[in-house]
């Protein structure tokens, strides 16, 4: 089946204005980020939120059931020590005559009735009145068994045991919904900013592309979006769960024991602020190793690249070496920096795995010989202690890593924030039929916004009218290749005038509908990792098949395309590399005839061939100018002389001379003395 990669985002659906990544100016850094997304999907942000705050209410819950099977298990260790009637008659006289025993009127009534009693019967009664003064207000014994008080009922201790398996299904189940949504605004977030980078990097001008690597470019795109959306899936949850985990477990300690509860928690407010200062002690070491590796990851890019030059200038061994000491260099400074690093877990683990030890030490000091309250509260402070600890462990390795999405988050905004837009008028006008009848520079100057003082062309006045061809010749760094690019608004900071049809300034031109009525044809023909038939049809998308092949007939290429494996449907790789630099010229060719546009540039589209296959592929261009204007950069001189003008362009920034072909070779000047090196060449 055919996928319509290039064609399928002409649909309305797919259509968004450009100017929808200034809203990414507002998020700065993973925070933002987070905010930025989590508004943007509030009804799912609004569930995780929703879901991982009944998590954090049952993770707390949890520790009170912690609390309730000690104190039933403690108390089942008691019954039997209760049945010894001479320990039960201390014990009762201890309790009443302690002035805080606690215990209400009919509890004292129960062991007043014990102690009158001649044979002294233990009953549930009893037992519960002395449980409660002495160990748990909570614990009631009846029928010879401890329950536990919860709101309006008694729970044993099994019934307790089945509530806990029910809460931790119950957390497996939110969490795992948590996590499904959360994956999906990060899923959404991922799309969003390749969106957003793809508009961004189609909508840049030309100088952009010269100011950045095409390898940092590609990294950004494909790492950088994802590592945030990464961040987003894992991040958010913790965070939050922290949050709640954290407020609930503090109540829920406070409840059980407020003492100890203070104590452990200024000892885990000294370890969290002591991870702080080390996370913002390594923040900027950890931002420079970061960007010296992103640098090193564009430079090997860039060299898989251009792997024809390392290859053909045997320098390969050299990149080996240069990568090798850069690599080693990194390892080192990153080992260095993993000490630094390492300073986090260990604080935060270390720390924490000494605060269940500390809670049984601060209650030996405040509960003395109560053993029984002591493994009571010793437990469950060792729950509440592992509720807010288990997440704070994943918060380490959040926190390792929010250097680098802090970078990722950068290099987007780097991108989508740069000024070299492509910005079009707001009320632009459009050219009937796509037919350019004339284009007049008027006083044109034009600098580079890499060099603004240092112009390539000055003062250019020249009219050139529909169905002639016109060719700029001149050394290198005369302008040749700049009028064209100024004709077809790769730059649109330039001063004077260039006008179309008389009255039309090529600026307030819509933009897509003037590239509509211009065809080119560059010195490295683009081709594109799809099959034959989406190349050509990137151009045209309506084209029907009958239409390509027609236009591949014209070009001279259906044959050899008919000789591929799957014809038409053959997929082509990337920059067609199993197509001869001929075959794909000629592919461009067949795109031109296709789209049939009123305006052709060839720049310089003949200057990488060999003689023969210059000579094959002129005689195609020769027919698809016919009856277009055609404006020709060239190389090759020979390539021109049937043009109706050619302008030769001095390095003073000027034209030189204007003529014909037959009109300059006769004349002493520059055009000669190019023609004259030409013919060494």
């Amino acid at each position: 089946m055919e996928n319509n990669f290039f064609v399928r985002y002409e649909k309305d659906e797919y259509l968004v204005n450009l100017t929808e990544t200034n809203d990414f100016k507002k998020s700065k850094g993973f925070f933002g980020l987070w905010f930025f997304y989590w508004k943007k999907y509030k009804v799912k942000a609004f569930f995780v939120v929703f879901l991982i705050l009944l998590v954090s209410a049952v993770s707390v819950f949890n520790i009170f059931i912690a609390r309730q099977l000690t104190a039933l298990l403690v108390a089942e260790t008691l019954l039997s020590t209760f049945k010894n009637p001479e320990f039960m008659v201390d014990l009762v006289n201890k309790i009443l005559e302690s002035s805080n025993h606690g215990l209400g009127d009919d509890q004292i009534k129960a062991l007043l009735d014990f102690l009158a009693n001649p044979n002294h019967q233990i009953s549930d009664p009893v037992i519960t009145s002395v449980i409660h003064a002495h160990y748990f207000s909570y614990v009631s014994v009846a029928d010879g068994v401890a329950r536990a008080d919860f709101l309006f009922w008694q729970i044993d201790k099994i019934e307790w045991v089945w509530i806990l398996l029910g809460c931790i299904s119950l957390i497996i189940v939110l969490m795992y919904t948590a996590y499904c949504l959360c994956g999906e605004i990060s899923e959404d977030a991922n799309t969003d900013l390749k969106n957003k980078l793809v508009k961004s990097l189609l909508n840049k001008n030309v100088e952009f592309y010269n100011q950045n690597s095409q390898g940092k470019i590609t990294e950004t795109i494909v790492k950088d979006s994802k590592n945030i959306a990464n961040q987003l899936k894992v991040a958010p949850i913790i965070i939050v769960f922290i949050l709640f985990s954290t407020i609930g477990s503090v109540a829920m300690l406070i409840y059980i024991d407020p003492v100890i509860a203070l104590l452990m928690f200024a000892l885990i407010f000294f370890v969290l602020l002591l991870a702080l200062v080390a996370v913002l002690a390594i923040s900027k070491p950890v931002k420079k190793s970061m960007e010296e590796r992103s640098k090193h990851d564009a430079e090997i890019t860039e060299k898989i690249a251009s792997i024809r030059l390392v290859k053909s200038s045997g320098s390969w061994e050299k990149e080996v070496i240069a990568n090798n000491i850069e690599t080693e260099k990194n390892n080192k400074k990153n080992k260095r920096l993993n000490f630094a690093i390492s300073v986090i877990p260990g604080i935060i683990i270390g720390a924490m795995g000494c605060l269940t030890l500390s809670s049984m030490i601060f209650g030996v000091f405040i509960y003395g010989a109560n053993t029984q309250k002591l493994i009571t509260v010793f437990s469950s402070f060792t729950a509440g202690i592992f509720v807010m600890v288990t997440p704070i462990f994943q918060l380490n390795t959040i926190l390792q890593s929010i250097n680098e999405t802090n970078k990722s988050s950068q290099n987007i905004g780097d991108i989508i924030n740069d000024t070299n837009d492509v910005v079009e008028k707001e009320d632009t006008v459009e050219i009937e039929n796509n037919q350019i009848n004339s284009i007049e520079f008027k006083n044109v100057t034009f600098a580079y916004p890499s060099s603004p003082d240092v112009p390539v062309i000055k003062d250019l006045n020249i009219t050139l009218e529909k169905g002639k061809s016109y060719a700029f010749v001149g050394p290198s760094g005369s302008g040749k290749s700049t009028v064209t690019r100024l004709i077809m608004r790769f730059y649109e900071e330039f001063e004077g005038q260039i006008n179309i049809n008389g009255n039309k300034e090529i600026r307030d031109i819509d933009l897509k509908n003037w590239m509509d009525s211009i065809g080119y044809v560059d010195q490295e023909p683009q081709i594109l990792s799809a099959s034959v038939k989406e190349n050509l049809r990137y151009i045209k998308n309506d084209a029907t098949d009958d239409e390509i092949i027609e236009a591949c007939k014209k070009a001279k290429i259906h044959d050899l395309i008919m000789d591929l494996p799957n014809g038409y449907d053959t997929f082509l790789q990337e920059r067609g590399k199993q197509l001869s630099g001929g075959q794909k010229q000629r592919m461009v060719i067949a795109r031109m005839f296709l789209k049939n546009p009123s305006l052709i540039i060839l720049d310089e589209a003949t200057s990488a061939l060999d003689n023969l296959v210059e000579k094959e592929i002129s005689a195609e261009l020769d027919k698809l100018i016919v009856g277009k204007t055609t404006i020709a950069i060239a190389h090759r001189l020979s390539t021109i002389k049937n043009y109706d003008q050619i302008f030769v362009l001095d390095t003073n920034k000027k034209i030189a001379q204007v003529g014909t072909f037959n009109e300059l070779i006769k004349k002493p000047g520059l055009f000669k003395e190019l023609y004259e090196v030409g013919k060494e060449e």
